[in-house]
């Protein structure tokens, strides 16, 4: 028999056809390549709390108020300035970078309230009334950061809304007579709001990142 036939029988197969071994080196490795994308990265976080008054009339022209039912409120921000600061250019002993962020925006607030229409004796009843009102208030957010905080940063609001109030009511009226001495109604509303706020201080960077993709590893036959 022929001696290259022999060596050719004697190689080793691992019980398995040549072509199946062959399929089996064909296997997934990973490669990796890096792709760089824009994204908006956090500098820095502020919060702050307002406290805005406001003096309304209710009364003339709508009925005065005898008990306040409902209070809605709504905080609508309309712009904000970032201004780093620029007296420190070097920053806190604490580590950190400073700026503050001035805000403008406006409170709706509606009240839903009762009125007096007719009584008795010992009893009162009336429709029910409501009263909206828009004040605006301007305030200022102090941002802490860990790097040096840019004019070209952008300004992101978090939350806006009002966090606690009261509600006063001013100038009654006299009681009518042959009516209930707690009957009383008012014309005028004192309101004290406190307002929160938070909001964060983002900027543009590009970021490289690294892709991992398994592709099929090819061999030539």
């Amino acid at each position: 028999m022929n001696n290259r036939f022999l060596a050719y029988k004697q190689m080793p197969t691992y019980g398995k056809p040549p072509y199946q071994q062959y399929e089996e080196k064909e296997q997934y490795y990973p490669m990796e390549y890096k792709k760089l994308l824009q994204v908006p990265v956090i500098v820095g976080f502020g919060d702050t709390q307002e406290l805005v008054v406001k003096e309304s009339i209710i009364s003339p022209p709508s009925p005065p108020v005898f008990r306040i039912v409902k209070v809605d409120t709504e905080v609508i921000i309309t712009n904000t300035q970032l201004v780093p600061r620029i007296m420190h250019q070097e920053k806190k002993c604490d580590g950190k970078w400073w700026a503050k962020v001035i805000i403008d925006g406006f409170i709706d607030k509606n009240v839903l309230y009762k009125t007096i229409e007719d009584f008795t004796c010992d009893s009162v009843n009336g429709p029910v009334f409501q009263f909206t009102t828009r004040f605006p208030f301007a305030t200022f957010v102090e941002v802490e950061a860990k790097e040096p905080i840019k004019e070209t940063d952008s300004v992101e609001i978090l939350k806006a809304f009002v966090e606690g109030s009261k509600e006063e009511l001013l100038d009654p009226n006299p009681v009518p007579m042959g009516a209930p001495e707690w009957a009383v109604t008012y014309n005028r509303l004192l309101e004290k709001l406190i307002v929160r706020i938070d909001l964060k201080v983002t900027r543009m960077e590009h970021v490289p990142v690294t892709i991992e993709e398994h592709k099929k590893e090819c061999k030539p036959y």
